[in-house]
């Protein structure tokens, strides 16, 4: 074999492996620019619905800072929920639902405060020898107030909570009568009388009445929203936001003295 034929052979291999490198190469610079590409794509959405969130958040709370002192935001809303629709700027209508849900169970007890901690702790004890890890119907939640709402919460759950406190299943099925039926004489709103009378009707003592008036309220303060994201058409939402937020009871003249969301999720399109 000549010199020439060596050479020939030798260089070969040589290109082989630098065709194959080259090509690994390539291949990994290509996959890098695609997770790069798909690494800012992710950014500008999270941006893109940040600032979605932050708007829609704002037109909701300019909203109820628009209301009458006084006004009672849960005695005025329709059987849906439906109370407000927002336009937005690219011609999608925000279609916004409110529920009062302090019916809910409070679990997460790290900011409740010291008088009530206590209670609160009882209350969540006892739902969960109730009904075990899936809670009441009611629903479980980890955010807002532990006072129930004599409004909202069901009739079980009232029982149930009451006995908690009292520690008599006696007396605490006469508080929880006594709610029941002063909500259904009010059309599903207790009077603000309502916790009071119902203590009494169970015959219990000082103490426990004044733990009773705060471990329940006719004044709720949580509320839960819901936002649908809809086109031009009839079709299904184009995408579904919710959110628990507290609302402050009183207002000034500027409107609620405290409205701000305590969570927010993306939910799925039904």
């Amino acid at each position: 074999m000549s010199a020439r034929s060596d050479c020939r052979a030798f260089a070969m291999p040589m290109v082989l492996a630098l065709v194959v490198v080259v090509g690994v190469m390539s291949a990994v610079m290509l996959e890098r620019q695609s997770a790069q590409r798909m690494i800012v794509s992710r950014q500008l959405g999270w941006y893109q619905e940040h600032h979605a969130r932050l708007g829609l958040q704002e037109g909701i709370e300019a909203w109820l800072r628009a209301l009458p002192s006084g006004f009672d935001v849960g005695a005025a809303l329709p059987a849906d929920g439906h109370f407000l629709d927002l336009e937005l700027r690219d011609g999608t209508r925000a279609v916004v639902f409110l529920h009062e849900r302090q019916n809910a169970v409070l679990t997460d007890l790290a900011a409740v405060e010291d008088a009530s901690v206590d209670a609160a702790a009882a209350i969540a004890d006892a739902v969960a020898l109730a009904f075990g890890e899936q809670g009441p119907p009611d629903g479980l939640r980890t955010v807002g107030p532990a006072a129930l709402s004599a409004h909202t919460a069901s009739p079980e759950l009232l029982q149930i909570a009451a006995a908690a406190l009292i520690g008599d299943s006696g007396s605490a099925s006469l508080f929880a009568t006594s709610l029941i039926n002063d909500r259904e004489s009010n059309g599903g709103q207790c009077t603000p009388s309502a916790i009071g009378a119902a203590a009494a009707a169970a015959g219990v003592e000082n103490e426990t009445r004044a733990l009773l008036s705060r471990m329940f309220t006719v004044r709720p303060t949580l509320y839960y929203s819901t936002v649908e994201l809809r086109g031009a058409g009839q079709g299904p939402p184009l995408a579904r936001y919710g959110g628990y937020f507290v609302v402050g009871t009183s207002r000034g003249a500027t409107g609620p003295s405290r409205s701000a969301f305590l969570t927010w999720e993306k939910l799925g399109v039904e």
